[in-house]
């Protein structure tokens, strides 16, 4: 199975679905990350850059790549959309992994918003939550991220020039997944709203 994770910025996928794709690499599946900006309004694009794929490195994904879309500034033009359907073609995975439309960062709304015309034809797609999630994000589907808890833990902690933002802190992360893991009765869970799920029986 390939799994593509689509994130606005660097940090965020590693933030909202980072031990599901631990996961899905331990399994034997392949993992994508591929973000839309390189993150310069929060700090030097090449480190932010540097940090992720470090981070992705650490949950086992290899593959890494980045659009160079403004930061804050995502527009909303096809330009977007065609830029992740040269991924789709090119990997075309049995899933996408990507921000909710419930979000008060705009950047993420606007990838959200565009995951879901450019990936129209992939059949799964999970929305995943990041901190500037509203109350309106309503998950349905977790992912037991038990066994990788520690990775996503060392792979946040690469994030060094982020390391003032208190939603990067080790406990915070902890708290959350722990908070969704009760939700799903496990020791720790990543949680997402399904925008599509196509099952082949």
């Amino acid at each position: 199975m390939k799994i593509l994770a689509v994130g606005a910025h660097p940090d965020d996928i590693e933030l909202g679905c980072g031990g599901t794709l631990c996961q899905v690499v331990k399994g034997g599946d392949i993992a994508i990350a591929l973000f839309v900006t390189r993150g310069e309004r929060s700090g030097d694009a090449n480190v932010r850059m540097n940090e992720s794929i470090k981070a992705l490195g650490v949950l086992g994904v290899k593959e890494v790549y980045f659009g160079d879309f403004p930061d804050t500034e995502i527009p909303a033009s096809h330009e977007v959309i065609d830029f992740l359907e040269q991924f789709c073609a090119k990997y075309e995975p049995d899933m996408v992994l990507t921000h909710t439309v419930n979000d008060t960062h705009q950047d993420h709304r606007q990838v959200a918003w565009h995951s879901f015309s450019a990936f129209r034809n992939v059949p799964k797609i999970l929305a995943y939550e990041t901190p500037r999630v509203t109350p309106a994000f309503y998950p349905n589907y977790f992912v037991d991220i038990s066994p990788c808890i520690e990775q996503k833990r060392e792979a946040l902690k690469c994030h060094l020039s982020q390391n003032a933002e208190r939603y990067l802190t080790y406990q915070s992360m902890v708290n959350l997944a722990t908070f969704r893991g009760t939700q799903a009765n496990v020791s720790a869970a990543e949680a997402f709203e399904v925008v599509r799920y196509v099952e082949k029986l």
